[in-house]
C-alpha cells in the first residue's frame, strides 16, 4: 500500500510539473509544510476538535491545491496594515525617498493632487539618485495628470506608460475596457498592494490628515509652493469638494515581493512597450519565532491570458473552504452569477456572512444598484428558509397539498435530491452534523466612499487588493490580490470589518427595502439591471468564461479544466450530476475506481488524499 501510494504521488507530481502549476524543484524556494502551517493556525481557533480536525483536512487541501495550480506562493513574510490615507502614503513617499535600486510605481487613477504632485516629485528625486524608475499608469484613470508633469518625469530619466491609451487600442486590437486596475509599488525589497490610488479621494486637502503627511515629508518630496498653498489653505467654505474613500492597503515585506514584482512585470508585458525588466532578485525570509511572519499567496487575474487565479479561489475558498465566517468588504457590489453561486452555496452550509458596502458612493446609481441585488439575497435566503422548514414540517405529504406551487417545487427538490446522491451525502455536507442556515447581513458605509477590497473567511485566510465583486474586475481589468494564510492578520481585518459596522455603518434590512417608495424601488431596479448591462461583454470581445466556468478554472496551466479532487470533507466533495453518484465523496482510504457515467464514459478515479 505505500508503495502505491507513493506511486499515485509521483504520477501526481510529474503532472503538476509537466502543467507549470506548481512549485518547482529548481526554483530556488524551500518547499513549504502546509500541514504545520494550517495546524498552527487552526489549533488557535475557539472551536472543538472534531471541527478543527475537519477544517484541518479543508485548508490543507486548498492551500496545497492553489499551490500547485497558481504558484507564487511563500512563507516567511511581514505584513502591515493601513486603513488611512495619509498613514500609507507617509511610509510609500518615505520609501521611495530612501530607495537605492529600484521604484516601479503601478496605479489606476493618477490625478492632479497635491499628492500626485507630492509622487511627481519623490519619483523624480529617486531617479536623480540612479534608481531604475517606471511608472506605470492607466490612460482612462490619468486623464487628470498634468502634462508638465509628464514631461518633468521624463526630463529625469523617469519610463512614463500609460496603459492602453486609445492608439493603442487601435493599432493592436485591444479592448478599450480592458484597464489597469492594479496598484503595486515596488521599492527595493518592500512592496505596496491595495485600493489605494494616487488621488484625492485618498488624502483630501485642507484636512488634518493632510497637513499631518505633507508637514513630515522633506522638502524635496513636498508638491509645488502654490499647489501646497492652495491645498493648505482652502476656501472658508465647503473645504474640499471631493468625497474621501475607505481604503486598505498593505505593505509587504518578504519573499512575496518577487511575487508582487512579477505582477507588475506581467503588467508592463501588457502596454507592448519596448521597455523590458528581468525578475527581481530572491527577497529575505523572515523568521518565524516572532510569530509575526505569515503564509502569502499573490493572485492574479488578466482575461487576455486567461488568468483567473483571482476568481477561481475565491469561488473555490467560498464553497469549499469557509465553514463558520464570512467577512467581505468591498465596493460596487454587483457581483458575477459564479461569486452569487458561491455565497448561496456558503450561507446553505451554515456560514455567516458578513456584507459591508458603500452607502456613499463615487458613481452614479451605485448605491441603488446595491440595494436591488441586497434584496434580491435577502428575498431569497427568506423564501428558502421557509421552504426548508415547511419540507421539515411535512415529510411525507404529498406536494399537493403545500400552500403553493413553489413550496411544492422546493419540495419535491430535496427530494429528488435525497435520491440522487443518498441521505449520506447529504449529512457530509456539514460533517455529518446537522447545520442551520447562515445568516448574511449588510451594512452600508456612511461617512466616506467605501472603496476597500477585503475577504477573511473562518478567521484563516484572507485577502486584500484591487478586485472588486463586479463584472469589471472579473471579466475585464487587470487586477490583484494578495491572499494570506494567519489567523493574526485575519484578527486584524475582522476587528476592521466589525469597528466600520459599529461606528460608522447602517445594517440594511429586507424590510427597510421592501418598504422605500416607489421612486426608489424603480431607480434600483434601473441602475442594476443597466449595471448589470455595462458588465455583458457585448462589444469588447473580453471572454466571459462561459463553457468552462465564469471563474476559467484550470484555464491558467494546462488548459484542459483539470483541478485536484475536492477534500474529503468539502460540501462540493462530489462528482457532477451527470456523472455517477457512487463516485461522489472521495472518502479516505478509497481505492481506485473505474465505472460509467450516463453516456458510457469511463471514468477513473485515484485516491489521491495526503499526496498533495
Amino acid at each position: 500500500m505505500k508503495i502505491e501510494n507513493n506511486l499515485r504521488e509521483a504520477v501526481y507530481a510529474n503532472i503538476v510539473r509537466k502543467r507549470g502549476g506548481g512549485i518547482k524543484d529548481d526554483d530556488g524556494r524551500e518547499k513549504i509544510d502546509f500541514n504545520r502551517l494550517v495546524e498552527r493556525n487552526v489549533e488557535k481557533l475557539n472551536v472543538g476538535n472534531k471541527e478543527q480536525d475537519v477544517m484541518k483536512e479543508k485548508w490543507k487541501h486548498i492551500l496545497k491545491r492553489n499551490a500547485y495550480r497558481y504558484g507564487k506562493v511563500s512563507e516567511g513574510n511581514k505584513i502591515k496594515i493601513y486603513n488611512q490615507g495619509h498613514l500609507a502614503f507617509s511610509d510609500i513617499l518615505t520609501s521611495i525617498n530612501n530607495s537605492k535600486k529600484r521604484v516601479w510605481f503601478e496605479s489606476y487613477i493618477f490625478d492632479d493632487s497635491t499628492l500626485a504632485d507630492a509622487v511627481v516629485n519623490s519619483l523624480c528625486n529617486a531617479s536623480k539618485r540612479g534608481c531604475d524608475v517606471i511608472l506605470l499608469i492607466d490612460y482612462i484613470g490619468s486623464l487628470k495628470m498634468k502634462s508638465k508633469w509628464v514631461t518633468k518625469l521624463k526630463q529625469h530619466n523617469v519610463h512614463v506608460l500609460f496603459f492602453n491609451t486609445f492608439f493603442n487600442s487601435l493599432l493592436n486590437m485591444l479592448p478599450m475596457f480592458f484597464r489597469d486596475h492594479r496598484k503595486i509599488i515596488i521599492v527595493d525589497d518592500a512592496a505596496f498592494c491595495g485600493s489605494m490610488n494616487v488621488a484625492e479621494s485618498v488624502l483630501p486637502s485642507g484636512g488634518r490628515q493632510h497637513d499631518t503627511l505633507f508637514g513630515s515629508l522633506p522638502l524635496g518630496s513636498l508638491p509645488s509652493e502654490t499647489h501646497l498653498n492652495s491645498a493648505l489653505n482652502p476656501p472658508a467654505e465647503g473645504g474640499s469638494k471631493c468625497l474621501a474613500y475607505y481604503d486598505l492597503h498593505v505593505q509587504v515585506k518578504g519573499p512575496a515581493v518577487k511575487d508582487l514584482a512579477d505582477v507588475f512585470l506581467d503588467s508592463l508585458r501588457m502596454t507592448g512597450s519596448s521597455i523590458k525588466r528581468d525578475p527581481i532578485e530572491k527577497q529575505q525570509k523572515y523568521n518565524n519565532d516572532d510569530g509575526e511572519s505569515c503564509f502569502i499567496q499573490v493572485l492574479e487575474s488578466n482575461v487576455l491570458r486567461k488568468v483567473r487565479s483571482i476568481q477561481s479561489t475565491f469561488d473555490y475558498v467560498i464553497k469549499n473552504g469557509a465553514t463558520n465566517s464570512i467577512y467581505i468588504t468591498t465596493s460596487y457590489f454587483l457581483p458575477p452569477g459564479f461569486l452569487r453561486r458561491a455565497l448561496f452555496s456558503a450561507l446553505s452550509n451554515g456560514v455567516d456572512i458578513s456584507f459591508l458596502f458603500s452607502g456613499n458612493s463615487d458613481i452614479l446609481g451605485d448605491v441603488p444598484a446595491t440595494y436591488y441585488i441586497v434584496k434580491k439575497f435577502l428575498r431569497r435566503f427568506h423564501r428558502e428558509e421557509s421552504v426548508d422548514n415547511s419540507v421539515n414540517s411535512i415529510d411525507g405529504v404529498d406536494s399537493s397539498n403545500c400552500r403553493s406551487v413553489e413550496r411544492a417545487y422546493f419540495t419535491n427538490l430535496r427530494k429528488h435530491a435525497e435520491r440522487k446522491l443518498g441521505e449520506s451525502l447529504l449529512r457530509r455536507k456539514s460533517g455529518g452534523v446537522t447545520r442551520k442556515r447562515g445568516n448574511s447581513q449588510f451594512y452600508f458605509f456612511q461617512d466616506k466612499h467605501c472603496h476597500a477590497k477585503n475577504i477573511v473567511v473562518d478567521n484563516l485566510w484572507c485577502s486584500v487588493g484591487s478586485f472588486n465583486w463586479d463584472r469589471f474586475s472579473s471579466r475585464r481589468n487587470l487586477e490583484v490580490m494578495i491572499s494570506i494564510f494567519n489567523k493574526d492578520i485575519c484578527d486584524k481585518f475582522i476587528h476592521e470589518h466589525k469597528t466600520k459596522i459599529t461606528n460608522n455603518s447602517k445594517e440594511i434590512t429586507l424590510s427597510e427595502i421592501v418598504n422605500r417608495n416607489i421612486v426608489q424601488m424603480f431607480m434600483s431596479y434601473c441602475a442594476y439591471h443597466l449595471g448589470k448591462l455595462s458588465g455583458r461583454n457585448l462589444f469588447d470581445g473580453l471572454s466571459t468564461g462561459k463553457g468552462k466556468g465564469e471563474s476559467g478554472m484550470g484555464k491558467e496551466k494546462d488548459g484542459k479544466g483539470k483541478i485536484p479532487p475536492p477534500p474529503p470533507h468539502s460540501p462540493n466533495a462530489m462528482c457532477p450530476t451527470k456523472s455517477i453518484v457512487a463516485l461522489g465523496g472521495y472518502p479516505a482510504g478509497s481505492k481506485q475506481k473505474i465505472a460509467k457515467n450516463e453516456r458510457g464514459v469511463k471514468w477513473l478515479r485515484i485516491d489521491l488524499d495526503g499526496c498533495i
